[in-house]
């Protein structure tokens, strides 16, 4: 076991770039890998040909700078950078790219010298930089003048000789020194004047050690003057700078269709160039060709959300739970008020870019100026897309009876051209003035069951503080949070990650981190996201565009596809065979322990997801302690904290948290205990001396503390209050003991559901799961290579962030009604399943119907790259969400037994084996 470990920590990368090493690791493994090992001594051969056949390649000193195991793989027995491009894509691999660059550039200097003299002082100085750069450019100038002044100019624009003043653009590389003292010398001395580039890197070596290009703090300081432009993580400069004046809405300008309208909006929100934000409004947020990038700055300012009441003036607004508005408040309704009185007073239509005269609306068509003006404040919402433009017909309708004809000096003016520019086109979705013309025709809801959302109009201080629903009592929470630029009024909760668009290249990113003192902060550059399109055999997708093939759909990444893992009908398989599962996998429950910490019900299934048998063990993950294997530090306490894993970067997919054994230095989160007992942390159920129930707190009247349940997960949890804690709705009563088929009627056998469905439900199946619900559900498709990107910004730091449970506690935030609650999984098809329920057994049609709603919405807001999404670091992984259409109704689902042919029993026996 000790050899086979052994073995897999041989570092191909270490074997490549340094012969000691090679030599060292050589002669331990001949020890104990005897000659008779031919297979292995075989493989190991192969593999050091491969790797010296590259040895005189200068790029190879490089290879350790690799992000992904198959590119630093790859890198160790290439023979250039052509071989590299094989296994590496340059938008992913950033910085190793830049380093061979870099080398190239070098290579270059120095082969253009006439004299082995300038040749050797060249490499000297770019490669070894042994004594300081005034030194070694006085022996290149003596050694290289006169028939080598084009290699004393390439070495000067590698090794700047020149005064440096953009010191702030180096400050970020700072943060990469091996030392704090490396750190404190590197941030000291670039705040000193009128030093050069080269004077500062010899005041460096001390502290940091010789110039070493395989070195991330080198390799950033010495490509820093190329690629200032690329990484702007920068602590020192100014905040605005470093976070914009609001990166929440530079994640909209992106979507922008027009050149100008995008460079209007970089410069109006990064910062870096401001402009008359009337004119980008005028311009751009005000011109239907630009509908995306109004709906995403819309989203930034007034979030869609479900529901209407407490309205005066727009009292035909109130009781509508279950569609969408933007700005349901006292401040709107007044506001209309407002508006319409003046309106009235003034006889002229005052609109973004123009106005024009209009009859006196006291005597045409008064309830529909009335509702328009509730309609420009109150801004409900289309399900589908989010738009909040008035229909053209409504708005052709309404001008073309009360324009004042007299008045208008214009001759182009005319309904229609007016209309053209307020409406969207007939094809796209928008709101018709009539429902709004009555009032409501929704029955009102018992006050036991009424829909509430409590963080409506909830007076949180608006630069500070986020409102949390908090859903065991109805009432809401003001919670620190951080500002997404310095004039956003969007906040994102303490201790999540963050993107921050560069203003300067599409698709390139910065991960930061919302601290405890309410500022943005410790921001790490990541690799550019490139949005070339994907070959998936002779066909061309897309990026961001999805096909379907067959029953699965596909989607393009960023040259990465991700297809769902569904299993379509075969053909010559008859309907007894077809076993509905992925890879047509048989039906039994024997389940395994796949390393991303989820429990799989079969090792067919985990084999499917493309594991192999050193990937799995068999037993669910559930009835492994993981602090029987913990490496905790001593002084410390294991706890459990499982984990699901949405990446194979996640090794190990962290199970477990280590806790100071004196109770000291712990961060708040509710925990109960064994006895049901409530603390706010770990440290004060270590000194308390209790047992760890689960994390989090729920009233007696969410779920029950006792009773083994099994959740749509396929985990089973020692109660139901455990499964919601683990964002798990749970499937049956019991431990697991069925996977179930995947189809809209039959359900386990062997399961005894909880719920039968109201007469006024049709529910859905959740994959995998047994018993049909009454929800709004969704499938995600998510990109495992942002995961990946996310991940090496962390610099495998905080790992847990990256872990489907944060992602779904991010998700949560979004769902703003009471009564609905979030439980999610990763499904055996490679999707995540989200489902949005009411815990009310109960339940009336419009609560139910609200959790769907609230499904709907999140779904359009991952279609639309709404900056919820794209400017979280978990959810930013989202690429493609689908709404699952309810399709069980009470009468056809029935229970199936389901049984294969016989050998199908024998593989699952061999399996256990």
């Amino acid at each position: 076991m000790w050899i086979m470990s052994y073995v897999d920590e041989l570092s191909l990368v270490q074997l490549a770039t340094s012969t000691s090493i090679k030599d060292s690791r050589l002669q331990s493994l001949r020890k104990f890998c005897p000659d008779i090992q031919t297979e292995f001594w075989m493989c190991m051969n192969r593999t050091l040909e491969s790797i010296d056949k590259g040895s005189h390649w200068i790029g190879r000193s490089c290879c350790s700078q690799a992000l992904q195991p198959q590119c630093q793989q790859g890198c160790a027995i290439s023979a250039s950078t052509l071989d590299l491009r094989r296994f590496c894509r340059q938008s992913d691999e950033f910085t190793l790219f830049s380093c061979i660059d870099q080398m190239e550039r070098n290579t270059e200097c120095c082969s253009n010298a006439n004299t082995p003299d300038c040749r050797q002082i060249c490499h000297q100085m770019l490669f070894e930089r042994n004594g300081t750069v005034k030194e070694m450019n006085e022996i290149l100038h003596q050694n290289c003048k006169e028939i080598n002044d084009d290699v004393i100019n390439c070495v000067n624009d590698n090794v700047d000789t020149r005064t440096l003043t953009n010191y702030e653009d180096f400050l970020h590389c700072c943060r990469y020194g091996q030392s704090q003292q490396c750190k404190d010398v590197c941030r000291n001395n670039l705040n000193l004047q009128n030093f050069t580039e080269g004077e500062i890197i010899d005041s460096f070596i001390p502290s940091c050690g010789v110039v070493n290009l395989s070195s991330e703090f080198w390799t950033c300081f010495l490509n820093g003057k190329n690629n200032a432009k690329n990484v702007q993580n920068i602590d020192e400069v100014s905040r605005i700078k470093q976070i914009g004046i609001d990166s929440a809405k530079l994640h909209c300008c992106e979507k922008a269709q027009s050149t100008q309208c995008r460079r209007q909006c970089y410069n109006t929100f990064s910062g870096d160039h401001p402009s008359s934000i009337g004119s980008f409004e005028l311009h751009c947020l005000y011109n239907n060709y630009e509908m995306n990038l109004k709906r995403c700055i819309d989203e930034v300012d007034f979030p869609a959300e479900i529901g209407c009441d407490g309205l005066s003036f727009c009292s035909h607004f109130n009781n509508r739970p279950t569609e969408l508005f933007r700005n349901c408040n006292s401040r709107a309704d007044h506001a209309a008020l407002n508006e319409f009185s003046m309106w009235k007073e003034q006889n002229v239509l005052s609109l973004p870019g123009f106005e024009f005269p209009i009859n006196n609306i006291s005597y045409c068509r008064p309830e529909v100026w009335h509702t328009i003006a509730c309609i420009l404040q109150i801004k409900p919402t289309t399900s589908s897309q989010h738009l909040t433009q008035i229909c053209w017909e409504d708005c052709f309708d309404i001008l073309a009876k009360c324009m004042d004809w007299k008045r208008i000096t214009d001759s182009d003016m005319d309904p229609a051209s007016v209309c053209t520019r307020l409406s969207p086109d007939s094809k796209a979705p928008c709101i018709s003035i009539k429902p709004y013309l009555e009032p409501s025709d929704s029955p009102h809801l018992e006050n036991d069951f009424k829909i509430i959302s409590p963080c409506r109009g909830q007076q949180c201080n608006a630069t500070s503080e986020i409102c949390e629903v908090n859903r065991n009592i109805n009432k809401p929470s003001c919670v620190q949070g951080c500002p997404l630029g310095e004039a956003s009024n969007y906040l994102v909760s303490v201790g999540q990650y963050v993107r921050i668009p560069s203003s300067i290249n599409k698709g390139c990113y910065k991960i930061c981190k919302c601290t405890e003192f309410g500022q943005i902060e410790n921001c790490q550059p990541v690799p550019c996201v490139t949005p070339k399109s994907c070959q998936m055999g002779n066909r061309t997708i897309e990026h961001g565009m999805s096909v379907s093939i067959e029953c699965n759909v596909c989607t393009c990444f960023a040259e990465e596809i991700t297809c769902t893992k569904k299993q379509c009908r075969i053909a010559g398989i008859s309907e007894r065979t077809f076993t509905t599962l992925p890879c047509n996998c048989p039906p039994h429950y024997v389940p395994v322990c796949g390393r991303n910490g989820k429990t799989y019900p079969s090792a067919c299934l985990a084999k499917c997801v493309g594991f192999n048998d050193a990937d799995y063990e068999f037993g669910s993950c559930e009835h492994r302690n993981p602090c029987d294997n913990h490496d905790c530090p001593q002084g410390t306490l294991c706890f459990p904290n499982r984990n699901v894993c949405l990446s194979n970067m996640s090794r190990p997919c962290p199970q477990y948290r280590c806790v100071s054994a004196n109770g000291e230095n712990c961060s708040l989160e509710p925990i109960t205990d064994t006895e049901m007992s409530v603390h706010s942390s770990l440290c004060s159920l270590i000194r308390t001396n209790k047992k760890l129930a689960y994390y989090g707190v729920f009233d007696e009247h969410v779920c029950r503390s006792s009773g083994t349940v099994c959740g749509i997960n396929g985990v089973t949890y020692n109660s139901e209050c455990e499964a919601l804690s683990e964002f798990s709705m749970v499937d049956y009563f019991g431990p697991c003991r069925a996977v179930g088929l995947i189809d809209s009627k039959t359900k386990c056998s062997s399961a005894k559901c909880p719920r039968s469905l109201p007469e006024h439900c049709l529910g859905v199946i959740p994959t995998g799961a047994c018993c049909p619900i009454c929800a709004g559900a969704l499938k995600i498709v998510y990109s495992r290579k942002q995961i990946d990107r996310g991940i090496y910004a962390l610099k495998n730091a905080d790992l847990e962030a990256l872990t489907l449970k944060s992602i779904l506690k991010s998700l949560q935030q979004l769902v703003k009604v009471s009564s609905c609650y979030l439980s999610g999984y990763l499904t055996i098809e490679t999707d995540i399943m989200v489902i949005i329920y009411t815990i009310d057994n109960y339940p009336q049609k419009d609560q139910i119907n609200v959790c769907q709603q609230e499904a709907i919405k999140i779904a359009n807001l991952i279609s639309t790259k709404s900056h919820h999404f794209t400017s979280n670091l978990g959810l930013s992984s989202f690429i493609l969400a689908s709404y699952v259409r309810p399709t069980v109704s009470l009468s056809s689902a029935i229970y199936s037994s389901f049984s294969l042919p016989l050998f199908y029993l024998c593989i699952t026996f061999l399996q256990r084996l």
